[in-house]
């Protein structure tokens, strides 16, 4: 049966394509049909996915369903744009495009913990969206975004933090004040510093010092290891993160100290 309804759905998505740019081309009057199709594949969708959602999951089942509803209507509003307007059809197709990411986010987001991933994926056939825009969806599943504070920047080709999903890794910072351009001479000094410009990113990324989940430490000293944990006690309450330690014999600028971390909520 689910096979059935797959193959279906496939066909009648491809008509639906046929029938709406035909329209667009040959400007005929064939709107009736590429509602009937487009009908019959948001139709067929709903009975699929109600397929792999037995459980009666309330308000999740309901926002995935309504969501696919949303998703069927913009499109056809888009292609229908195309046949008076190419300019806005442009605007309203990437309107499409947002509003389908933030969806297909929330799927992932409602889904999940249930461990039904594999399967929403293989019914909603996200493998056919790129008959619209393949690299849109590409980036869609490598949902990164770069973190970067106003009063932070990077000393080189990375990001001083990247967020995916819910979880922060934030790049090895050393102690430089970034406004002034000025490093602390004292070893507490400086791990202050780094804890500090530690803070700022999390907040920035709305996350807090509890979230972290595991640090990594870089010192040229190891025998100020004891002065090192009396800073970092005033950042971190127990449950401690995960945390490695490691001596060097030189990191950039100089610095005494650079600490990097992982984050998740």
């Amino acid at each position: 049966m689910k096979l059935y309804l797959d193959i279906f759905y496939k066909l009648s998505w491809i008509l639906t394509v046929i029938t709406g740019f035909s329209s667009v081309i040959t400007n005929s009057k064939v709107n009736g049909f590429f509602l009937f199709f487009f009908t019959i594949t948001t139709l067929t969708q709903l009975l699929g996915t109600y397929l792999f959602s037995k459980e009666k999951d309330g308000l999740k089942i309901f926002t995935h369903y309504f969501s696919i509803v949303i998703v069927a209507t913009a499109f056809l509003i888009s292609v229908s744009l195309m046949k008076s307007n190419v300019f806005s059809f442009i605007i309203y197709y990437i309107s499409y495009n947002l509003m389908l990411s933030f969806i297909l986010n929330n799927y992932f987001k409602y889904f999940e913990d249930k461990d039904n991933l594999l399967k929403l994926i293989k019914f909603l056939n996200l493998n056919y969206f790129d008959l619209f825009d393949t690299q849109l969806h590409i980036k869609l599943f490598n949902n990164k975004k770069s973190i970067t504070p106003d009063t932070i920047s990077a000393v080189g080709p990375y990001s001083p933090a990247l967020l995916k999903d819910n979880e922060l890794y934030i790049s090895g910072q050393i102690p430089v004040n970034y406004e002034t351009n000025e490093i602390p001479e004292s070893f507490v000094e400086q791990v202050k510093l780094v804890m500090e410009n530690l803070k700022k990113i999390l907040n920035t990324a709305g996350f807090t010092f509890k979230d972290v989940v595991q640090v990594s430490v870089f010192v040229t000293d190891i025998s100020k290891f004891k002065e090192f944990n009396i800073v970092y006690e005033t950042y971190f309450k127990k449950p401690y993160p995960a945390r490695f330690v490691v001596e060097v014999s030189k990191l950039p600028k100089n610095v005494d100290v650079e600490i990097s971390c992982i984050a998740k909520k």
